[in-house]
């Protein structure tokens, strides 16, 4: 950090200085308002966003993401502080929630919360913000009581949504209040709406104080039955002196030490403040222009040691707050120094101007949540979900449901429980990759293991091994998982053992790790052996080579296990066919036909032309090793052709293209452009040169004529288009 102010350039200064003030502006309403929901003192939200601007923008690795007191917190501070009994004894869990993040962040588990449903966190917010509506509607219309009253009032109702609070609301109408928080809310549905951008650089919650301060003077001087008094209006405690503002400052309730509930409160606060964190950390990055990624664990140790702060200091839970952030970012904050300087200038207004803060009606900071309710829960985000199916709104409105009438951790655990069922459900259902692929010997069935095979995948897989028919053969392969369940390895087990023989399958296991429990098991050999090769006929050839050339070019190619290929085949070989190719690096012959290990015998020569030493080869392929098929395969733009059409370098290579000009002198179907350019002029000459070499091999070698009058042995040619992939065999 030091080194970076070092090198903080001076130009930014400008930037993040109005940034900082914007944002300043901005969360001065926020704290007050989040502190007032919270049934804490006004004060803690003020601490809570000095500390969340100071420190945790000191420690926190994040430029743009702005910390402070966060509305979604707001349900679980006011329900643990009721439950707890006292402010005090809920700080002592705040910084126990302080500690358990820093060791979140410290152990690298940050990416615990990349595994709660997005869903259930989405009711979580929803229902936030229904609460964080209803708990401000007696702020909004204002009791003309005690303003302790009321707060013990809201306490009350903290942990059920309480229809008599709304009775009660009814009976204390305070039509100055009403007028506030009306004009209020419709500001900021203006700068909310407004296409202006002049209007929408400035902050409406700050439009909507300083009108709130301006009408409640008017109301004092012209109508005093509409005017706000003290205990309507936000009571920070004014301050003489340095001391007398440290004395501001509450601490914890250390002798509370021993009560079970703040352990697990705090455990509470730790995840819910860092899945916020974390949330609004990423939404923050998505409004980056530069999108900058942050260290998820370094910002929970930030927030972890401001939380421990706020909880020995008096304020409120810390999280990364994406109102603020976002208009941080919207303000042209370069670096993090924005989000320290708004933290400092909460510090000064709390020192030396807290009368002006005493000036805001409740009724305004009121208005300013309902509409940030009203963004939590909007029937927008309703519909969305609704869109994704049942299976993600079933438990995404079941949370909402049961946070509001029960409690928030009732409510996101019963939310999990439905999120998770359907999560089981849908992998239950959720196939395995099987394919059925055409090798020489046959169909055979792979099942392809994922890279994580749980017991997520337990039914799906039994499915697909109970559908296995009777003598297949089969092929287990788990070369790319990295993790494989022992449930999954019992069933695996059971199968080869029990199953696979009862149904005369023939089962090989392929990739399985020397770790497991279970090892690589072959009852077959998938390779092309000696009666593979006497079984096939010419034709047939034909076809296996076609078929391989289908999967090619639809990018499904056998999954072949080479080494144990080559281990199968070091003995003998038995290939079905004899390919003569140009060395054309685009034409690997192999790849393109997906032959593997010892299926063809491959002779590559440039223009794929005949001389009598590839005569040879194919006399031994054929008569010798008992290949069945010979296959003359030329290819689209060869470049042996073009240079035998174009050039006459002489020398080794001149005598080699001389074998082509019998082909270019056959082509008359081009009467201009005989060229190299010329691409279909090319085409035809590869065409004809192939004809030409299978008229040679016929007439040429009595060997293979003898063997090819008699159909034991086939020839043929084809040509390869180097564009698309595709083998087109040639009459």
């Amino acid at each position: 950090m030091f080194r970076r102010l070092l090198r903080y350039p001076r130009g930014f200064f400008q930037y993040d200085l109005t940034a900082g003030i914007v944002v300043f502006l901005v969360a001065i309403p926020l704290c007050l308002g989040v502190a007032l929901a919270s049934g804490a003192p006004l004060f803690s939200g003020m601490i809570a966003g000095m500390i969340g601007g100071i420190v945790v923008g000191f420690l926190s690795e994040s430029r743009l993401s702005v910390s402070g007191p966060a509305a979604g917190m707001i349900a679980v501070v006011l329900g643990f502080i009721t439950q707890l009994g006292s402010f005090e004894t809920f700080l002592l869990a705040l910084v126990f929630a302080g500690f358990l993040q820093i060791l979140i962040g410290i152990c690298r588990a940050g990416f615990i919360a990349d595994y709660i449903p997005s869903n259930v966190i989405q009711g979580l917010l929803c229902a936030i913000g229904i609460l964080i509506i209803f708990k401000q509607l007696p702020f909004a219309f204002t009791y003309t009581a005690d303003n302790h009253e009321l707060l013990e009032s809201l306490r009350a109702s903290s942990t059920t949504f309480d229809l008599d609070a709304l009775e009660d609301i009814s009976q204390h109408f305070n039509l100055g209040a009403i007028i506030i928080s009306t004009l209020s809310i419709g500001i900021l549905i203006f700068f909310d709406k407004t296409k202006q951008t002049i209007l929408k650089t400035i902050p409406g919650p700050i439009v909507v104080v300083i009108a709130g301060a301006i009408i409640n003077e008017f109301y004092s001087s012209f109508w005093p039955d509409l005017a706000q008094y003290s205990s309507e209006l936000v009571n920070i405690p004014l301050t003489t002196s340095l001391n007398s503002f440290c004395d501001l400052f509450q601490h914890p309730h250390w002798q509370s030490w021993s009560n079970p509930k703040i352990y697990l409160y705090g455990f509470i606060l730790a995840a819910v403040a860092s899945l916020e964190t974390l949330l609004n950390l990423e939404a923050t990055e998505k409004l980056d222009t530069i999108k900058r990624y942050v260290s998820r664990n370094r910002e929970l140790v930030a927030q972890g040691v401001g939380n421990v702060f706020a909880g020995l200091l008096g304020g409120i839970p810390i999280t990364s707050v994406i109102v603020r952030s976002s208009v941080n970012i919207q303000a042209g904050a370069k670096t993090k120094l924005s989000t320290i300087i708004h933290g400092l200038l909460i510090l000064l207004v709390s020192i030396f101007i807290p009368h002006w803060i005493n000036l805001i009606p409740l009724a305004s900071l009121a208005a300013i949540l309902i509409f940030v309710g009203f963004k939590l829960t909007k029937p927008y985000i309703y519909r969305e979900v609704y869109r994704q199916g049942f299976d993600r709104f079933i438990p995404f409105i079941i949370t909402v449901l049961f946070i509001i009438i029960t409690n928030l951790l009732t409510g996101i655990l019963i939310g999990l429980f439905f999120s998770f069922f359907f999560i089981l459900r849908n992998n239950s259902k959720i196939q395995l990759d099987v394919i059925n692929e055409k090798h020489p010997l046959g169909v055979i069935k792979r099942i392809i293991l994922p890279q994580q095979m749980s017991f997520l995948n337990k039914a799906s897989l039994v499915t697909e091994l109970e559908d296995i028919r009777y003598n297949a053969h089969l092929i287990i392969d788990a070369r790319y998982t990295k993790y494989i369940d022992k449930d999954i390895l019992e069933v695996l087990e059971t199968f080869k053992n029990t199953q696979a023989p009862s149904k005369m399958i023939a089962l090989n296991m392929l990739g399985f790790k020397n770790h497991y429990d279970i090892h690589n098991h072959i009852d077959f050999i998938n390779v092309t052996t000696y009666d593979l090769q006497s079984a096939l006929t010419p034709t047939q050839v034909v076809e296996i080579l076609k078929e391989g050339n289908e999967r090619f070019i639809k990018d499904q190619r056998i999954h072949r296990s080479l080494l144990d290929d080559i281990k199968s085949m070091s003995a003998s070989q038995h290939p079905i066919a004899i390919v003569l190719g140009c060395i054309d690096s685009r034409v690997p012959i192999e790849t393109i036909f997906d032959m593997g290990v010892g299926d063809v015998f491959v002779v590559r020569i440039a223009g794929n032309v005949m001389n009598e030493d590839i005569m040879a080869s194919m006399e031994f392929a054929c008569h010798i090793a008992g290949a069945k098929l010979i296959l003359v395969l030329g290819h689209t733009q060869c470049g042996a052709i073009k240079a035998a059409c174009d050039d006459n370098p002489g020398g080794h290579l001149g005598d080699l293209l001389a074998k082509i000009r019998p082909a270019i002198e056959a082509e008359a179907s081009t009467e201009t452009d005989r060229t190299g350019n010329n691409i279909n002029f090319i085409t035809n000459i590869a065409k004809i040169n192939v004809g030409n070499v299978i008229e040679n091999i016929y007439s040429k070698s009595t060997v293979l004529n003898k063997l090819i009058n008699d159909k034991e042995i086939g020839l043929i040619g084809a040509l390869y288009d180097v564009r698309t992939g595709l083998v087109n065999f040639l009459e």
